[in-house]
């Protein structure tokens, strides 16, 4: 009897995928750039679509504490989860008080454990001062829909 052959593997199997965004840089977050968030994510879905990657958007807000608390806290959740992601991961603030995280290449059940470790971090170290939503790209979602479907998640 034939032994079965081997499956055929393609020579880019072994290459690593180029990022679909460019990655955030170190330092403050800055100002809110809504505007410039919704392109990126645009460009984002652009580049997973044409590569069929898959992509999660979270939109993580802290609570409302006067201006001034609010901001380092805001800069602390930036921090703690840019240590948490990857490089090939994108983090922009969005609004004066939230940001929104692109997680690439991860979906459905590989995303969960990312998001269980995020929120018991959160928790931890920011215990009721944060909220967390995600949204997962769907064929045909735009950008502004994508980050009101994690907003909206978030407000549950």
């Amino acid at each position: 009897m034939a032994q079965p052959a081997a499956p055929r593997r393609r020579e880019s199997d072994d290459r690593p995928r180029p990022a679909l965004i460019a990655p955030t840089p170190p330092g403050p977050l800055g100002a809110p750039d809504p505007d410039g968030v919704l392109r990126s994510i645009d460009m984002a879905l652009g580049a997973a679509r044409k590569g069929r990657r898959h992509l999660v958007l979270l939109a993580i807000s802290v609570s409302d504490d006067p201006a001034p608390a609010a901001e380092a806290r805001l800069e602390q959740v930036a921090t703690i989860v840019r240590n948490m992601v990857r490089g090939t991961d994108g983090i922009w603030r969005d609004g004066p008080r939230s940001i929104a995280v692109l997680l690439a290449d991860v979906d459905g059940p590989s995303v969960e454990p990312v998001l269980a470790r995020i929120r018991l971090r959160l928790k931890k170290q920011m215990p009721g001062r944060t909220r967390m939503g995600r949204s997962a790209a769907a064929p045909g979602i735009g950008a502004a829909d994508l980050l009101d479907l994690a907003r909206g998640d978030r407000e549950r």
